[in-house]
């Protein structure tokens, strides 16, 4: 694999994350996070070795307003602690 080839991949994968976090919208959220610049790189880290980036693709294509994160998604399981402080931050205002 080229240098090329590593990089393409890591911009790719860093795309597909951007745009989870965005979908689900706790991209602004996770940057409040303690330690947000760890938990993005350890989350970043996780998708680099995915091995569903062709499904992760065609799922952000056909969801239109997602509750969570694909089940596949190595990183359900910090999106859906995000997505449920953000729940509770909003009950409680």
């Amino acid at each position: 694999m080229s240098v090329l080839d590593v990089f393409s991949r890591l911009t790719n994968r860093a795309d597909l994350m951007d745009e989870m976090m965005d979908k689900l919208g706790v991209h602004d959220e996770m940057q409040h996070m303690p330690d947000h610049a760890g938990v993005l790189r350890r989350a970043a880290n996780r998708c680099l070795t995915c091995g569903k980036p062709d499904a992760c693709q065609q799922w952000l294509k056909t969801e239109i307003n997602p509750d969570e994160a694909p089940y596949f998604c190595k990183n359900h399981d910090l999106f859906e602690r995000v997505l449920d402080r953000m729940d509770t931050e909003s009950a409680a205002s």
